[in-house]
């Protein structure tokens, strides 16, 4: 059986990365800051896992010391850790590149065979700071002694879609150009499922994942509206609107601009890979209503 540990375990991903390396016959530890949030659901219908997981290892990527042993006796590790918006005093640099690399460095003073690592499509040409530290991370890894880096890219989550619908729940979406732009979002359950595929595999270094089904960024605003049976209404705005804002917003609020530049060059271009799982994002948005109504 083989043993693997898996950082960030209680977000949205983390959830379903345990219950798919489960469900493929890994022993799984942990590595969390609070045990007590395994017990608890996650977001956007992320399962609980306390009762699945193996072993639990107490401990925070940006306390280095907090990290010894976790890779005691694990043949593999995957990390979802990464920063979904600036929480605190801890910042992009810290937990996307510094957390990372500490834990990497802990795979390697125990000879993990294999690193995964999920990072985000189309990385390589973006240009904003979430971006700039998950791209420097991954060049870490690729000139680590881990004997197997495996690098996970996925075009979108599902639950970065749901920004879409509360527009339209609102009366209004908005989108960056004309809304052509193309993009293959995927479900956090089929990406784990990926994941596992891929760990299992003799894989390249890289691999772009996406979900089954390709859309315009026009067409996902109109499906919100079809779920709830609305009029869609649609607001373009100009790249030439926007573009302007970000030297501001870099001055007032580095942080603010550092996601909204990364939506802002999600959003103005296509953002596709190859399709993988069954998850439609029609039921998705459909879940997330039953979620609000009961």
């Amino acid at each position: 059986m083989k043993r693997i540990l898996i950082a960030g375990a209680t977000g949205y991903l983390g959830r379903y990365l345990v219950k798919s390396f489960k469900e493929q016959g890994f022993w799984v530890r942990v590595l969390v800051r609070d045990r007590g949030t395994l017990a608890q659901n996650g977001p956007f219908f992320s399962p609980a896992v306390s009762s699945i997981v193996d072993d639990i290892h107490v401990g925070d990527v940006t306390k280095p010391n907090s990290l010894t042993g976790a890779c005691n006796g694990v043949d593999y590790v995957c990390s979802a850790i990464g920063l979904t918006r600036q929480a605190g005093e801890q910042t992009f640099y810290d937990v996307d590149y510094a957390g990372n690399l500490q834990l990497l460095r802990e795979a390697e003073r125990h000879n993990v065979a294999k690193f995964m690592y999920i990072h985000v499509c189309k990385g390589e040409i973006m240009n904003n700071p979430i971006v700039f530290y998950k791209q420097a991370f991954t060049k870490q890894l690729h000139h680590s002694t881990i004997p197997t880096p495996i690098i996970i890219k996925p075009t979108g989550y599902f639950s970065d879609m749901s920004d879409i619908l509360k527009m339209a729940q609102s009366g209004r979406v908005y989108l960056l150009g004309s809304g052509s732009y193309k993009l293959n979002p995927i479900h956090g359950e089929d990406l784990a499922d990926y994941c596992a595929d891929a760990m299992n595999a003799n894989t390249v270094s890289e691999l772009e994942v996406g979900g089954p089904t390709v859309f315009m960024h026009r067409e996902i605003a109109s499906l919100a509206f079809k779920v709830l049976h609305k009029q869609p209404k649609i607001v373009y705005i100009p790249h030439v609107v926007i573009k302007p804002i970000f030297p501001v917003l870099k001055v007032i609020n580095p942080t603010w601009y550092a996601l909204a530049s990364f939506f802002y060059e999600g959003m103005g271009m296509d953002v596709t890979a190859p399709p993988y799982g069954k998850e439609e994002l029609k039921d998705y948005f459909h879940s997330l209503l039953d979620i609000n109504n009961s």
